[in-house]
């Protein structure tokens, strides 16, 4: 069993080094969901690790495109995720927090 402070090192040192979770956690042979439980628990009670705002590109279909209006989100690690735009603006707030 890990102490908060080992819990914590391990999120600072995965926030520091850019790699996603699943990566860090390969590296590290750490279980993934109890990694993510730690994430949560630094991010957002110890508030050790700052969060930061994820920079989206806003892009307008031509007038043309037959497609329906959608959100697509592209991350970093090259997973994308594409949302109707009926999606809850709350909801969609959360799922950037979690993804931050």
């Amino acid at each position: 069993m890990k102490t908060n402070a080992q819990c914590r090192r391990h999120v600072k040192a995965w926030h520091e080094s850019g790699l996603s979770q699943a990566d860090y956690c390969r590296q590290q042979d750490v279980n993934p969901k109890t990694f993510s439980r730690w994430v949560k628990l630094v991010i957002y009670r110890d508030k050790d690790v700052p969060l930061e705002v994820i920079p989206i590109q806003v892009m307008q279909s031509t007038p043309d495109a037959i497609t329906p209006v959608k959100i697509l989100l592209r991350l970093e690690q090259g997973a994308q995720l594409e949302l109707s735009t009926a999606v809850s603006p709350h909801w969609l707030a959360e799922l950037l927090q979690c993804l931050a």
